[in-house]
């Protein structure tokens, strides 16, 4: 019983907002596609295929001439354990693995290059023996156009629809008969509360000489507005905008090398979130997270035509201030070690994967509600994609 008393505190003092910053850069994903996931998620400069439109679409137009189609599944395995508050261990979600489908498209017809692409930009939640649980979808349909300016010089930019799903059971007052907030579907790829927008990137790449690129992309805020669904409402919730800026390295015909540094606007997306429900049900409060910044180091070597491998590093430090982290919405795992591997079975036709670890982070809790909340967080990530050019 102290427990759920304790539960219920927490929920109303808003420590129960849903999971979906388990994804994993805050809200945001460590890499984009598996040729950029197993370098560490560093993608501003060099050709990372389609999904080259959800990190930097002036890239798309170094790829070479024709069409190409990209079908991925990433999956995101989330291990959290809340070992301890002061009234007992809640134990460990059960929610576990979360799956994202993606599809890119893309043809590069003279100096221009263009397409259509669905990502997942997370799917994540976390689900605990009460009863109290959370879910968050949130992806992109994005329109890409690049323009090879020169041969030197390209630019990019796409126009996003963001869309976001939300499911939410939580404990209010603290009866095991009941759950106040209470809003949820059956998909494992949508949410009872949704909302739609429009976002827009834009981006460049330059050539300096044969061997060093460099590239860059600003990514607008997701202009999300109000979750709707089942009588309640979301409001303040949305993605950050992003600057990001990167280079690439071609040392030899066999190996090269990138690094990205990323900012993560944070502090202008993620302050005040309010769920409104039946009965004139208010639940405010302050998450105030700090921007991020994001380093991705990654290298990729070709041992022969067919196969290629990958390892790398990403940092971002967890965004969200000791005093509002919390026992649903645990965004606080920071760094990350991939690897990964791409097989040509022929000029057209060719397989890549790539794996990614975040190890165990622990964060003890320091505000008025959550003093000695222990929150401990790690992951197991993988992407998988089939790509056909033609």
């Amino acid at each position: 019983m102290q427990l759920k008393k304790f539960a219920a505190a927490m929920a109303a003092a808003g420590m129960t907002l849903p999971g979906l910053a388990l994804a994993t850069n805050g809200m945001l994903m460590e890499g984009y596609g598996p040729i950029a996931s197993g370098m560490g998620g560093a993608a501003m400069a060099y050709d990372n295929g389609t999904a080259a439109m959800a990190n930097n679409p002036a890239t798309l137009g170094l790829m070479a001439a024709g069409s190409r189609i990209d079908v991925m599944l990433g999956h995101v395995g989330p291990d959290v354990s809340v070992p301890h508050t002061p009234m007992g261990a809640l134990g460990d979600s059960s929610a576990d693995a979360f799956y994202m489908p993606a599809f890119g498209y893309i043809r590069k017809q003279g100096d221009f290059t263009y397409g259509l692409g669905i990502y997942g930009q997370g799917g994540m939640g976390t689900e605990y023996a009460s009863g109290d649980m959370a879910q968050v979808g949130v992806g992109r349909l994005i329109v890409p156009l690049a323009w090879n300016v020169n041969e030197r010089f390209t630019l990019g930019g796409s126009v996003d629809v963001v869309w976001a799903g939300m499911d939410l059971v939580a404990d209010i007052n603290g009866s095991p008969l009941s759950k106040e907030i209470n809003f949820k579907d059956s998909s494992d790829f949508t949410g009872a509360a949704k909302g739609y927008s429009l976002a827009a990137k834009l981006g460049f790449t330059y050539r300096m000489n044969d061997a060093f690129t460099v590239g860059g992309v600003y990514q607008s805020a997701g202009n999300l507005p109000k979750l709707k669904g089942d009588g309640y409402t979301v409001e303040g919730f949305d993605m950050p905008a992003v600057v990001g800026l990167g280079l690439a390295w071609q040392a030899n015909d066999r190996l090269m090398v990138a690094a990205d540094v990323k900012q993560l606007l944070w502090d202008d997306s993620m302050n005040t979130v309010t769920i409104r429900g039946p009965g004139g049900l208010v639940v405010p409060f302050q998450q105030d997270w700090d921007n991020q910044t994001v380093v991705s180091l990654g290298l990729a070597y070709k041992f022969n035509d067919a196969l290629t491998g990958r390892i790398g590093y990403n940092h971002g430090k967890n965004p969200i201030p000791d005093a509002n982290v919390n026992i649903l919405w645990p965004a606080i795992v920071e760094d990350h070690y991939t690897v990964g591997v791409g097989y040509a079975f022929s000029k057209q036709s060719q397989v890549n994967f790539a794996l990614s670890y975040a190890p165990e982070t622990s964060v003890t809790g320091t505000g008025a509600q959550n003093a000695g909340v222990v929150i401990e967080h790690s992951q197991l990530n993988w992407q998988l994609m089939y790509s056909y050019a033609f």
